[in-house]
């Protein structure tokens, strides 16, 4: 494998991994839900998924 091939591989589970948490984050968002967040102290946060979605995507959260 090349390594321009392998950039492309790596650019594809990129892209995917992208559209996996926009899809998660949206269901999420739609079912008042909350997500685990890692804060900058080793720890977590559990925080909403309907604040994460508006500030990451700058877009409404959809009603079903």
């Amino acid at each position: 494998m090349s390594e321009e091939q392998f950039n492309e591989e790596i650019n594809k589970l990129k892209k995917a991994l992208e559209i996996a948490e926009y899809e998660m984050l949206r269901s999420k968002a739609m079912k008042n839900e909350t997500i685990i967040q890692s804060d900058n102290n080793n720890g977590y946060r559990e925080v909403s998924a309907r604040e994460v979605f508006t500030q990451l995507y700058n877009e409404p959260v959809p009603s079903y």
